[in-house]
């Protein structure tokens, strides 16, 4: 094989801001042979809706077969933009096909989104820690980030006033308002209308990112921002619910919003998966179908966080961790002086299992004392196993001494 020349130097400024492979690394951490994985936020592959999937393959390619395999409309097919539709209203202001585009997953509603709005030096409001893909998305487009502290009941809003006060002005302010990723944060309804608020008084757009909402244990959710102010641009990922595999989400914006995305979307893949948005299509179309595969679903994950919970509690007492309420993560505190996650992320995979450190989902916060832990593809037994192969990291880490 002949030497290749470098060509780095060519790439664009965005490229090189992008920067972080974390994303990357995180995936390839839970692929690699022998290691338990409590690293990326997949899905627990038991959950997919194998059965039902294979029903609407049937029925779709019965009723809509020459459809199914041809070109579609960068929107995204009628009965797809119009299931989305149905979605969005039944948790949020009432919506139409019109204001739906159909993306290759969230991610890709998020670049969009990053494309069509941010110039180099606007600013970005976002919560501090805030979800990996989207720090790296604003940060590629050029934007300045705003950090916005966070507690258990999401962005901190009194602080974003006040800085909305002092003077610094936004184009867009991102928030993950269930279950966030990665602090498990839910944004209260007083932060929802005060977000809001502050959106009309001061004309910027509220990016609301919302993938692990139907993963409440207690099966409620909030009504999106988009209730109490119109410049919403909400992402609704279906991964988490259905399966990540089709890379079919919804994007729902007011409908000039739409259009100015899909005019961008057209000159990224002209289109989203036209087989993928009509087997979707009649997964959400069949009667009942939703509703019982999301108990069915919380069950699941309820189940597997408290099991979780008490073997980290027995064989890791010196990790602290509020228990999750719905979604995928806990977030987890080291304790004491000399605590370094990065460190322990490290000895922890040496010792075969995947674990995040915080570092990578902070901007101006402290993550070195931070470690995300998703409890959704281990097994019980594997879970014990993860938790000795964490606390042996403990040791080799030299975080404490050993006894």
């Amino acid at each position: 094989m002949r030497d290749e020349r470098d060509f780095t130097s060519l790439f664009s400024r965005r490229v090189q801001r992008g920067g972080s492979e974390a994303i990357r690394d995180i995936l390839a951490a839970a692929a690699a042979p022998g290691v338990l994985s409590m690293a990326g936020g997949l899905p627990a592959p038991d959950t997919f809706p194998r059965a039902a999937v294979r029903e609407a393959v049937d029925r779709t390619l019965s009723h809509h077969g020459a459809a199914a395999l041809q070109y579609a409309p960068t929107e995204g097919i009628a009965r797809m933009r119009e299931r989305a539709a149905e979605l969005a209203s039944g948790s949020g202001a009432p919506a139409v096909a019109e204001q739906v585009l159909i993306t290759h997953g969230s991610q890709q509603g998020l670049s969009l989104v990053a494309d069509v709005f941010v110039e180099e030096g606007d600013v970005v409001a976002l919560d501090d820690p805030s979800y990996l893909g989207a720090v790296q998305t604003f940060r590629a487009a050029g934007a300045r980030l705003l950090p916005v502290p966070c507690d258990l009941d999401g962005m901190r809003t009194d602080v974003l006033e006040a800085k909305l006060a002092a003077g610094v002005r936004c184009k867009l302010v991102y928030v993950v308002p269930h279950f966030h990723n990665p602090t498990g944060a839910v944004l209260s309804p007083d932060r929802r209308r005060h977000l809001a608020a502050l959106a009309d008084r001061y004309g910027f757009l509220v990016v609301e990112d919302d993938p692990y909402a139907d993963l409440a244990f207690d099966g409620m959710r909030h009504p999106s921002v988009d209730t109490h102010y119109d410049g919403v641009i909400r992402l609704m990922s279906l991964s988490k619910t259905l399966c990540p595999g089709f890379r079919v989400a919804a994007l729902v914006a007011p409908a000039a919003v739409t259009a100015a995305l899909a005019s961008a979307k057209q000159h990224t893949d002209l289109q989203t998966n036209t087989f993928g948005q009509h087997i979707v299509a009649e997964l959400l179309g069949a009667p009942g179908f939703l509703a019982s595969h999301l108990v069915r679903l919380q069950a699941f994950y309820l189940d597997r966080a408290q099991r979780l919970a008490r073997i980290l509690e027995e064989r890791t007492p010196w990790l602290e961790f509020a228990h999750p309420r719905g979604g995928l993560f806990f977030w987890c505190s080291l304790p004491g002086a000399g605590a370094d996650s990065g460190r322990l992320a490290r000895a922890a995979l040496d010792a075969g299992v995947a674990v995040v450190p915080g570092e990578p989902f902070c901007v101006e916060s402290d993550g070195s004392r931070r470690l995300r832990l998703s409890y959704a593809t281990l097994t019980p037994s594997d879970m014990q196993a993860a938790a000795e192969r964490l606390d042996t990291a403990r040791v080799r880490a030299e975080l404490v001494p050993q006894s």
